[in-house]
């Protein structure tokens, strides 16, 4: 019968470590989301997204003059667009025709749920669309 009380502080004293180890033990962060292999990321017209992110865009569609349209999720229309041109990635940004680095979308504050907006065109091989630093969409032209 000497062995019950020795048996149950044993469980007690593992259940301790137990609880001591999972205590000590640093948490585990998520991995980052791997980058989309060239074949998985989606085409638009000439253009590949490098990123593109669905929190923020419902699409993008290119017409038969390679204009470039956005469509936002309803909750983010109020998004503060800002892109950025350039041709090769990474190198130095282009300036748009009013000699800035940033061209600020027009329709900033004011789109339609629903609806095709912030057309852009340009010979840009690489463009980039921001809201404020988040970068939600970053195309790369594939075809002349």
């Amino acid at each position: 019968m000497k062995l019950r009380p020795a048996f149950s502080l044993l469980v007690i004293s593992g259940a301790i470590l137990a609880a001591s180890a999972a205590e000590s033990t640093p948490p585990v962060s998520p991995a980052p989301a791997p980058t989309p292999k060239a074949e998985d990321r989606p085409v638009f017209g000439p253009y590949e997204a490098i990123v593109f992110d669905h929190d923020t865009l419902q699409g993008v569609k290119v017409d038969a003059e390679g204009a470039i349209y956005l469509m936002f999720k309803p909750e983010k229309r109020g998004a503060t667009v800002k892109i950025r041109i350039s041709m090769a990635e990474g190198a130095e940004y282009r300036k748009w025709f009013n000699g800035e680095d940033e061209l600020v979308a027009l329709e900033n504050g004011h789109r339609e749920p629903d609806t095709w907006t912030d057309q852009v065109k340009t010979s840009a091989n690489y463009i980039e669309y921001r809201d404020g630093d988040h970068l939600f969409l970053h195309l790369k032209k594939i075809k002349s």
